[in-house]
């Protein structure tokens, strides 16, 4: 019956096609018709040849059960109701068949890039019977990549603020046998710069809520939100519905899994916090304007960041007061002005937080990575979602340029 109704010579727009290719009359209004009525009636996902266009409920629609998976495992593309697990059927058939797959997951932000991912893994993790630890930490890598690589912006709670690939080794049983995760383009500036109605990275307001209830400020140095500048530049603390303490609590279980050591988990968390304590830091000017130095609330948080950091503190002034230049083989410090010193500090919160991202990615590739090369790979490509806004930063231009050329592809 569902291939007799495909293949159907034409579809009005207001019956909603399953295939936009089957429309009568394909033009924008008849896309935007035939969508439309499919989302109202709760069929988020449509065809367009090879393509599947997904329209976000934000809501769940339980259609990603055990019972989903069995509807298509071992169907060809197409005879099955649009989904995303048709996708990953067809992929996985390709592996099995020999050949290395891909999937580009592109949209703007919110249109649910994310949650695609996890439902595709999800799908081939369950048809290859392979639900063992390694399914796990790769399903978990996931929850850290979202805590510290995802934020709430103005139209999406859980925007991801970067880009990766995943790719899925499988051996020659067609079994999962490891997987690696690239990433590029983390927004930096987020770490620093906030519009209102938005949030920073998730994991500072979770982490400083798991703080608050656990009485481990004083461990941390930590305050409530609303004590860093790099925090305060939005409203915005608390995203509706959603209890950062617990979500902080999944992710700590997520980095069990990962096998994330109680003392690398401890680094990471001072880093955390010497981030946030970074921003509060002032300078004043002396010299008539060509060079600072640190006011006394200064001095006490540069105690505090260097004892989290474990690093001397006379250097870290010194990288906050001066830049070094070399010429002809001698180095020189010149003094920093104070606006210098402010884009100094901001820079050097940013690289911080950077660094410990890109550490973070590399220790879950060194858990996931296969023994041995696998036969064959479906590889995920998770692109950061494109947005307009009024002023759009260098950092969201080349976000938007990137979807544009690839969807030129």
């Amino acid at each position: 019956d569902v291939e007799q109704e495909y293949n159907f010579k034409a579809w009005q727009p207001k019956h909603g096609a399953p295939d936009l290719t089957l429309l009568q009359d394909i033009d924008l209004d008849g896309i935007a018709t035939s969508l439309a009525t499919r989302f109202y009636r709760n069929e988020i996902y449509t065809y367009c040849g090879t393509l599947l266009i997904a329209c976000n409920p934000f809501r769940n629609l339980g259609i990603y059960e055990r019972e989903n998976v069995a509807l298509y495992r071992n169907t060809r593309f197409g005879s099955a109701p649009p989904h995303i697990f048709a996708v990953a059927e067809a992929t996985y058939a390709g592996v099995v068949g020999g050949n290395n797959q891909s999937i580009i997951i592109s949209g703007e932000s919110g249109a649910g890039k994310t949650e695609t991912v996890k439902y595709v893994l999800q799908y081939l993790t369950s048809v290859t019977n392979s639900i063992g630890w390694l399914e796990q930490q790769i399903m978990e890598a996931n929850t850290i990549l979202e805590a510290f690589g995802c934020a709430c912006t103005s139209t999406n709670n859980n925007s991801s603020r970067f880009g990766k690939y995943v790719e899925v080794f499988f051996d020659s049983t067609g079994t999962i046998c490891g997987c690696t995760l690239q990433n590029w383009l983390l927004e930096r500036a987020r770490v620093t710069q906030l519009k209102d109605g938005e949030r920073s990275y998730h994991v500072f307001y979770q982490f400083l809520a798991y703080c608050t209830r656990e009485n481990l400020q004083a461990q941390y140095r930590t305050e409530n939100p609303r004590y860093y500048r790099y925090l305060t530049g939005s409203s915005l603390n608390s995203i509706p519905n959603v209890d950062d303490f617990r979500m902080f609590e999944k992710l700590r279980r997520a980095m069990a899994v990962m096998e994330i050591s109680n003392s690398m988990q401890t680094a990471i968390f001072n880093v955390l916090s010497a981030t946030l304590l970074i921003g509060n830091l002032n300078f004043c000017s002396v010299d008539d304007g060509e060079a600072v130095d640190f006011t006394s609330a200064d001095l006490g948080l540069v105690a505090q960041i260097c004892d989290l950091m474990h690093v001397d503190k006379l250097l870290f002034k010194k990288s906050l007061q001066f830049r070094s230049i070399s010429v002809r083989g001698q180095q020189s410090d010149i003094p920093l002005k104070l606006q210098d010193a402010i884009a100094n500090r901001d820079s050097t919160a940013q690289e911080l937080y950077q660094c410990m991202f890109t550490t973070i990615i590399g220790y879950i590739n060194k858990k996931t990575l296969p023994a041995e090369e696998g036969e064959s790979t479906i590889g995920l490509l998770d692109m950061f979602g494109f947005e307009c806004h009024a002023v759009n930063g260098f950092e969201q231009f080349c976000i938007n340029y990137a979807n544009e050329k690839l969807h030129k592809f």
